[in-house]
């Protein structure tokens, strides 16, 4: 059955369908470049162009064939608000390694009426992540994955660069073009991201300061005088001034890495140290010249400066020794972000802040001993020694102090093509934990009988004997200098001064205590008077500095 339809439906109807199947298909701005161009021309990288001033497309809907020709869409093109959709977002074009040469056919004044969506985009890139990213027409860049290379920055623009012709295999290389200075293409490699740097070190600690220890008389000195202080017949051995101020050698590491893609902020961690330090002091004598250990007696009936003789001819000889010992090593880990930075081609400068958490300690010793052999019956603060009696005794004084704080500070820094200079400077806030250990013993054997030894020496006894600990706020600034020159690309050598500084902290010499009572020494007399020595818990301030020799590797 024919259902006939009116003429006057079915002619329009006809000649409409008519009109659309030969109505020639509009121009393509690709066909129309196209055109203009010859068959063999080469056209230049593909590049994100400023904004058109006709409505954009999407790339994609109109994709290039191997040959550079367009190919027809199957499908209308979308608007803008329908491109800005992840619904109405076409299938990204299925770009593969072999075919982005092709893609490199497109100029940017070609593109100024299309769009790359970033499906796109990422699939046009993603055969790139499988290589390293090449030098850009011949600048230097380092291999790197598309997640960790800087974005651009302000006023550049990303483009693709295709290998030169005579490359036998494909890859891109991401370079950056400033817009300001057309057709000049400058490479944006990843810049470095970690850091190494060690250091030697060779600094002087300040030294302790002591009391007089050790002194000596000149020869025909009566017993009685000889060794005191005060007396014109008196010199000081040892003591009374700064001991163990000596330049030390010691060592620095400093790790780090930038976390940022702009390298805003870095994590750092650092750890020096300065080599132990044991010093060994030896004096010996038969007799002459004297050797006797100064104090001050508080004994009632006696209050002035006495000595107690360890040589004196003809009464005693002996040996009397001191050693000294001293460790230093500091850490700390913390943040490190860009204030302010300044860069140009040839130079930049730059500002950081730093915080973090910092450790220091200090610890020392000092150990008095002496040994002697009675020649002849003579008194002492110990008592009567007979004839052959021998006596061993020994001080030790131990100070420890252990710094936990919070670092606050600047870092600025300028680099040129070789030379450069970076300064620093820290200030810690925190507790400093300080602790003390005072020990002694004195053991006299008598020629005939047995060995009786006490708790003490002559510095030490019952007032000071045992160890103690406090806390006190303590503040700890840190300040450098160094100056450095690049040797290649990743290393660069340095050379600088360095400066720290504790305001309270504990050190052996200060915890003496020169009073002694002389009848509480002596076993055969009643006590009387203060117990002496005491402890005295005496905080100074202390200081190390000197230079630092060093290299700095970047990777």
């Amino acid at each position: 059955m024919v259902i006939a339809a009116p003429v006057h439906v079915w002619v329009p109807a006809l000649l409409i369908l008519m009109f659309c199947f030969l109505q020639p298909r509009p121009v393509t701005a690709v066909e129309r470049d196209h055109a203009e161009r010859s068959p063999t021309s080469t056209l230049g990288p593909i590049a994100l162009a400023s904004a058109p001033e006709t409505p954009p497309k999407i790339l994609g809907l109109e994709t290039v064939s191997p040959q550079g020709g367009p190919i027809e869409s199957s499908s209308d093109v979308p608007s803008m608000e329908q491109a800005s959709s992840n619904e109405s977002l076409p299938p990204p074009a299925p770009f593969s390694a072999g075919a982005i040469p092709n893609l490199t056919e497109l100029e940017a004044n070609t593109l100024e009426n299309y769009v790359l969506t970033e499906a796109q985009l990422q699939a046009l890139l993603a055969p790139s992540r499988t290589h390293n990213f090449a030098n850009a027409h011949g600048a230097k860049s380092n291999t790197c994955s598309s997640n960790t290379c800087p974005s651009p920055n302000q006023g550049q623009t990303p483009r693709l660069i295709q290998m030169p012709p005579d490359s036998s295999e494909t890859d891109v290389s991401i370079a950056r073009t400033t817009t300001s200075l057309k057709g000049t293409i400058l490479a944006a490699p990843c810049p470095p991201r970690c850091w190494v740097a060690a250091d030697v070190l060779m600094l002087w600690l300040q030294g302790d300061t002591l009391p007089p220890l050790l002194t000596t008389s000149i020869p025909g000195t009566p017993q009685a005088d000889a060794g005191r202080l005060v007396l014109p017949t008196t010199t000081s051995l040892f003591g009374g001034e700064q001991l163990d101020s000596e330049a030390r050698f010691g060592g620095r590491l400093n790790i780090g890495r930038w976390l940022q893609r702009a390298d805003g902020i870095a994590w750092e961690t650092e750890f020096s140290f300065l080599k132990q330090e044991d010093a060994n002091y030896r004096f010996d004598s038969a007799g002459n010249p004297t050797l006797a250990r100064p104090f001050y007696d508080v004994n009632p009936g006696i209050d002035a400066e006495a000595a107690d003789l360890v040589a004196f001819d003809p009464l005693v000889a002996g040996r009397m020794t001191i050693d000294t010992r001293s460790e230093l090593y500091t850490g700390s880990v913390g943040m490190r972000t860009v204030g302010m930075r300044w860069s140009n081609p040839e130079k930049g400068r730059e500002l950081h802040w730093l915080s973090g958490f910092r450790y220091f300690r200090l610890a020392e010793s000092v150990r008095i001993g002496d040994q002697r052999l009675v020649g002849a019956t003579h008194a002492s603060p110990y008592g009567t020694l007979d004839a052959g009696t021998t006596l061993d005794s020994f001080d030790l004084f131990k100070t420890e102090n252990d710094f936990y704080g919070f670092d606050l500070g600047l870092s600025a820094q300028r680099t040129g093509k070789r030379l450069g200079w970076r300064a620093q400077a820290k200030v810690a806030l925190g507790v400093n934990h300080q602790a003390i250990d005072a020990a002694g013993e004195r053991t006299i054997t008598p020629l005939a009988g047995a060995a009786a030894t006490e708790n003490g020496g002559l510095l030490t006894g019952e007032g000071n004997l045992g160890e103690a600990s406090r806390q006190r706020f303590a503040i700890l600034p840190e300040a450098r200098f160094e100056v450095g020159y690049r040797l290649t690309s990743h290393l660069r050598a340095t050379v600088g001064y360095q400066f720290l500084y504790l305001n309270e902290a504990v050190r052996p010499g200060a915890q003496i205590d020169r009073a002694a009572n002389s009848s509480l020494l002596d076993a055969a007399v009643a006590d009387a008077g203060p117990t002496r020595p005491g402890q005295l818990f005496e905080s100074e301030s202390v200081y190390v500095h000197g230079g630092t020799f060093g290299l700095e590797f970047h990777y």
